[in-house]
């Protein structure tokens, strides 16, 4: 499995995809982000093949699918992320109980919009929250683990275990405790969205659907979000190329609104940041002082009476709405379309951009509390793009989805 499986198609490098072509000829690359000159069409005619050649089989009973993934903290600890792939109903995102917290652009949607057309089928599944402080569902998914998973893969340092379940009185028990909750999108936002498209387009070529087709559903992992491995890393961000870029003036303008400390190593700056605290972000420039630690004084005065007093308790709201936006000047279409703005999840990675030159500033965050998370989503709201970085992620290529009949 390690040899044909892969990481969602968006956080696929050039050279991974190189790497996983190479590494096996039925590799979920090869569906997910195909490098021939029309990747649909090469995409449609491989997931053709491989169906009929066996290479991929079909489930004849109706399962749940369980997924235990264990890995290793930046600190050594190891924990495990428990969860279920079942298929979802959609639904309008937040006008039901599948509420999304991040905004999406249009580009990806167009990519995986014209995917869909061409197979038919998702390959890996939208990454989900629900409530379960109580561990009502904890004891079904355990006494199903006891068995022996239907394959147990180590892939990126996580080791990945699917266990089919298909007793229907333990799907019956999990389906109507998740049926009573919201569920909170956290990853695939626009494979969501795209879902959606695609299923009202189906809609309209089939004007007697009765709503149990296939296309009304997408292919979706429900994680409890009081679930002790559920991990949310920060992602930072690096700026470049901007017109009229003065540190001593963005200091300036910073120490308006932030209390800033300075550092002398990377070390001292991120032993600073990483202090429970909200309201912080690390700052990193290429000339003294180089490290510095950015405090929020009072999150009253800098309102802009259009952003939600709940989204200025965000770290990333105060980067991008107050940084970005109003001392720097960056428009929303800048920071979307990434004009002289890079999202970076290493932190040494960021750092060493600006030493390098490639970057005039570093801005480094910690992560969003799954908690604020929720609350951002139950309240409609959504966050800036790249404000959540789930760890890890889901594999690509363990269980798949078709639209339509096999």
């Amino acid at each position: 499995m390690a040899a044909v499986v892969a990481p969602p198609y968006d956080v696929i490098s050039t050279e991974q995809q190189e790497t996983l072509y190479a590494r096996h000829p039925a590799n979920v690359v090869r569906l997910i982000l195909g490098k021939e000159a029309d990747r649909y069409s090469s995409a449609s005619a491989y997931f053709l093949e491989w169906k009929k050649s066996g290479i991929l089989h079909r489930d004849e009973t109706a399962n749940l699918y369980l997924l235990s993934q264990s890995f290793k903290l930046p600190g050594g600890k190891r924990v495990e992320r428990n969860g279920f792939i079942a298929a979802c109903r959609l639904e309008d995102l937040g006008k039901g109980s599948i509420v999304p917290h991040e905004r999406t652009l249009s580009k990806p949607k167009e990519d995986r919009f014209r995917l869909f057309f061409a197979t038919r089928a998702m390959f890996s599944q939208i990454f989900s929250l629900y409530r379960d402080e109580h561990g009502v569902l904890d004891p079904v998914m355990r006494k199903a683990m006891e068995a022996s998973p239907g394959f147990d893969v180590e892939f990126e340092h996580v080791r990945n275990r699917v266990w089919r379940l298909s007793d229907s009185s333990a799907i019956g028990t999990i389906a109507e405790f998740i049926s009573r909750q919201k569920v909170f999108v956290a990853d695939g936002h626009h494979r969501y969205e795209t879902a959606l498209l695609y299923r009202d387009a189906m809609r309209l070529r089939n004007p007697n659907w009765t709503g149990d087709e296939a296309f009304n559903f997408i292919p979706m992992f429900f994680t409890n979000m009081t679930d002790p491995g559920l991990v949310i890393l920060p992602t930072h961000r690096i700026i470049h190329g901007l017109g009229g870029f003065d540190q001593e003036k963005l200091l300036a303008r910073l120490n308006e609104y932030f209390r800033l400390t300075h550092f002398g190593t990377t070390g001292e700056l991120l032993n600073a940041l990483r202090n429970e605290r909200s309201g912080k972000i690390g700052v990193v420039f290429p000339l003294e002082p180089k490290f510095s630690l950015a405090e929020i004084r009072n999150r009253e005065p800098i309102s802009d009476g259009s952003t939600p007093s709940l989204l200025w308790e965000l770290d990333v709201t105060l980067l991008h709405n107050l940084i970005l936006a109003k001392i720097l000047g960056m428009s929303e279409e800048d920071v979307a379309k990434k004009r002289n703005l890079e999202y970076v999840r290493d932190e040494k990675e960021a750092i060493d951009a600006v030493f390098e030159k490639k970057a005039q500033a570093a801005f480094l965050l910690n992560s969003t509390p799954v908690e604020q998370v929720r609350k951002v989503a139950e309240a409609g709201y959504t966050m800036p793009q790249k404000s959540t970085y789930f760890y890890p992620k889901l594999l690509s290529g363990t269980v798949m989805y078709s639209f339509d009949d096999w």
